[in-house]
């Protein structure tokens, strides 16, 4: 029952966490630089703080007792993940949910799950789990390769030279892909940053705190780091582009996505924790490659019942759906390495 519990939280936060992005699309007044600043306060600092006060017993303790070792790699783990953040939100903004939300998460998924697998569990990489977890990697990108080529010749196809931005600037497709490879290199950092908080988890254990809530005490770090890199983009996008007064003036509207957008997005990295952590060991690396392989088809599929491929025929969208095919396969070959 706990491997099907495990399971069950890891589904709710794909599912979660694939469809995050979808108030971006009912935006009304701001542009990009204001809801991802808000959306940014708050999934980042204000809720990971309340979950943390509220979960983590002797919470001032489990900082002052960590090794500054641990703390100082999360913290750079954290940084380095907020800078995929925010060049995620551009490729979200740049490509949309179908396209560009898989190439950025396949790359996560393979580089955030192998790279843990290899330095923590070694021994795993030739067992059955490991190899199960390298074939799912290995399918879920072959996924995210079909849907991005699929993305390219629907583009052609409707005659599209730019991208169909959401908020931001129009690019042109090469450069919006340049932006989701980099974010996808860059966000793996994030499962870096659970992976390697084993000492602070085990020490929140230590004092009070339960397998599942101790891993809000890695976030409160991780999270914060990450976010101060986020901030910091839009405050420079609204003083560029002089927006800056739009910060206080968004749409009942807008404001309810900001806080949609933080609901769910930290809401699926508590699930995410939770089902990683039912699965033990496996958790920095099956846990994370099926929580990607699930919102990267949510979105997916989101993103088809939003519109974005309205128009397209033919050979792209016969592509588009072998992807999220293969992209369920994927999903199907990791949850076997469990």
């Amino acid at each position: 029952m706990k491997l099907y519990l495990a399971i069950f939280w890891l589904v709710a936060a794909g599912v979660t966490q694939g469809a995050f992005p979808l108030p971006m699309k009912h935006t009304r007044k701001w542009a990009f630089e204001h809801l991802w600043f808000w959306y940014s306060l708050i999934a980042f600092f204000l809720l990971p703080l309340a979950m943390a006060i509220a979960t983590v017993p002797h919470l001032a303790t489990v900082f002052r007792v960590s090794t500054t070792q641990s703390l100082a790699a999360i913290l750079a783990f954290g940084l380095t993940w907020g800078c995929g953040s925010v060049l995620f939100g551009l490729g979200i903004d740049a490509l949309g949910m179908t396209l560009g939300f898989p190439i950025m998460t396949g790359l996560t998924t393979a580089l955030g799950a192998l790279i843990p697998m290899a330095i923590l569990t070694p021994g795993l990489l030739l067992a059955r789990n490991g190899l199960m977890t390298i074939a799912g990697n290995f399918v879920t990108i072959l996924g995210v390769v079909i849907s991005a080529t699929a993305g390219e010749r629907r583009d052609k196809q409707l005659g599209r030279t730019e991208t169909q931005s959401i908020l931001g600037p129009k690019r042109t497709f090469a450069t919006a892909l340049v932006i989701c490879i980099a974010s996808g290199v860059l966000s793996a950092m994030f499962n870096f940053g659970y992976a390697f908080g084993t000492p602070i988890t085990k020490t929140a254990i230590a004092l009070g705190a339960t397998p599942d809530d101790a891993t809000n005490a890695v976030w409160l770090v991780m999270l914060p780091a990450g976010g101060v890199i986020n901030l910091a983009y839009c405050v420079y996008l609204a003083n560029r582009n002089r927006t800056a007064a739009l910060f206080f003036r968004g749409k009942p509207v807008d404001w309810s996505n900001a806080v949609l957008m933080a609901a769910m997005w930290t809401g699926s990295v508590i699930l995410y924790g939770w089902g990683a952590n039912g699965l033990g060991k496996l958790g920095a690396t099956v846990g994370w490659s099926l929580w990607n392989s699930i919102l990267i088809t949510t979105t997916v599929l989101c993103g088809l019942a939003t519109g974005e491929w309205r128009g397209a025929h033919g050979q792209p969208l016969r592509m588009l759906w072998a992807s999220v095919v293969v992209l369920i396969a994927g999903m199907v070959v990791l949850g076997a390495g469990v």
